[in-house]
């Protein structure tokens, strides 16, 4: 994992780990990727490098096991 600390994550990271953690709906993923403009085929791309983070395990540890598996 990259070390980190929550105080690390942007907004945007912290977005997507809170949407990962109560909506999983594709529809909610474009909403979120309209808002941040971020393309959705880059959605997993960032969500999986974000797991691989200290950061995102400190403030999602739910999400980011769920992820992972």
């Amino acid at each position: 994992m990259v070390p980190g600390t929550v105080n690390e994550l942007s907004a945007h990271d912290r977005l997507i780990l809170v949407l990962e953690k109560t909506a999983l709906s594709a529809a909610a993923r474009e909403e979120l990727c309209r808002r941040i403009n971020l393309p959705v085929e880059k959605y997993t791309v960032v969500l999986e490098g974000l797991v691989d983070t200290d950061a995102a395990y400190s403030y999602a540890p739910d999400v980011v096991d769920r992820v992972r598996r």
